[in-house]
């Protein structure tokens, strides 16, 4: 493909998301009525006889005009590149807006690669939007929570993937596209909106359960056996990962991919094919539509992610695999030993600052860890989700307890 055709393409693909925002009984836009959009309409310059082309135009209009004039122009410029834009080419840009018009006209510089620093400067000083759209397939969803900066400046500048939602920067902040066309008069609807639905913890650890049961698992390796009975067309390989990834699952070449930092240790290895095996059977619908690779991180790097649907995926992806890795009926009666063992009569286990209680909890979680194949914390948490552990998070600690951790 030559690369006029690749422009083009990507042009077009360009075209398609911001159209999904305005065609009528599309997708979340609904301003049809006030607003139009156009590829490659000409516009007249404000100083000269001479028109200048636009690969992507929005025009709005006030209701309450009586011309048919635009009141507002949202001009989008469309760069696919193999490297990092250059600067030179915003400068294009800003010249061509301002020949139309120094007021009432929005710029958005839309590239596949990301932006270098001195351009992101210009473009806040010359108030342009910046996004990121990746080459990869991709569909438009409404995220508002733009919290991190730091992770979105490195999408910005095309150091990482720009994931579920394409990254808007202007006027010195990270907006969605949708906060940004709303910020300036064109009107935004949520109807319609794709979304991950919550999911209680009781209704994931049905489905946990459940695909236990069916699998009539008789190995120590839970995951690996479902995955090749419920998703034979799927391998697992390892790769070298950049710290605080864990692993990653693509369904475009049907590969769960684990960090090779983590195959020495069997708990975090075993909880990371679970975690995979949960987006397979909770997601699996939605990712196949919408993403061709997910990317799971540490937990730490996961609370820091931008984008509220990755978060929801991942706790849910997480809570599916404490589920599974420890079934409820061999916690049940394992739990039920271990207390006969060690007399615990209360029917369930408490943590506080005393040390008796916490040399307790220590054993047992580190019992159920070796059973299980998890990490003490997952135990942990599967105990509190059961009401087997009750922690006091609001008794006076001891100094000995900040010297020497729980467990």
């Amino acid at each position: 493909m030559n690369t006029t055709r690749i422009g083009t393409d990507f042009e077009n693909r360009v075209f398609r998301l911001f159209s999904s925002l305005l065609e009528k009984d599309e997708l979340p836009f609904a301003s049809k009525k006030y607003s139009k959009i156009y590829q490659h309409k000409k516009y007249q310059c404000c100083r000269s006889s001479r028109k200048i082309d636009f690969d992507i135009t929005i025009e709005t209009y006030n209701p309450n005009a009586k011309n048919e004039e635009w009141s507002l122009l949202v001009v989008v410029e469309c760069k696919c590149l193999t490297r990092v834009l250059d600067i030179s080419d915003l400068d294009e840009f800003e010249k061509k807006i301002n020949n139309v018009s120094e007021y009432g006209i929005k710029g958005i510089m839309v590239t596949t690669k990301g932006f270098p620093f001195n351009a992101i400067e210009q473009a806040k000083i010359g108030h342009i939007a910046l996004m990121v759209l990746s080459e990869e397939k991709y569909n438009w969803i409404v995220s508002r929570d733009t919290n991190n900066q730091k992770h979105q400046m490195q999408i910005l500048c095309g150091n990482e993937k720009p994931g579920l939602v394409p990254i808007l920067y202007t006027d010195c902040q990270f907006v969605s596209l949708c906060d940004y066309l709303e910020s300036i008069g064109v009107v935004i609807s949520d109807r319609n909106v794709i979304n991950i639905p919550w999911m209680e913890n009781d209704e994931i650890k049905d489905k946990a359960n459940k695909l236990y049961r069916e699998c009539d698992i008789c190995s120590d390796d839970i995951a690996g056996t479902i995955l090749a009975k419920k998703f034979p067309d799927f391998r697992i390989v390892s790769a070298d990962y950049p710290s605080g990834i864990l692993g990653s699952l693509s369904f475009a070449n049907k590969i769960i991919t684990i960090s090779n930092g983590i195959l020495l240790d069997v708990h975090r290895r075993n909880f990371t094919l679970a975690h995979e095996l949960g987006h397979l059977y909770l997601h699996r619908t939605f990712l196949e539509k919408y993403m061709d690779e997910l990317i799971d991180y540490e937990e730490e790097f996961v609370a820091k992610l931008p984008d509220k649907l990755i978060k929801r995926m991942e706790y849910q992806a997480n809570l599916f695999a404490s589920f599974l890795l420890i079934p409820q009926n061999a916690l049940i009666h394992e739990v039920d030993n271990l207390y006969r063992q060690y007399s615990i009569t209360k029917g369930y286990l408490y943590l506080d600052s005393q040390m008796c209680n916490i040399q307790m909890v220590s054993i047992i979680l580190g019992l159920l860890s070796s059973k299980f194949y998890v990490s003490k914390e997952v135990v942990k948490i599967r105990l509190q989700n059961e009401k087997l552990l009750i922690e006091d998070n609001y008794s006076p600690r001891r100094i000995d307890s900040f010297l020497h951790p729980r467990y």
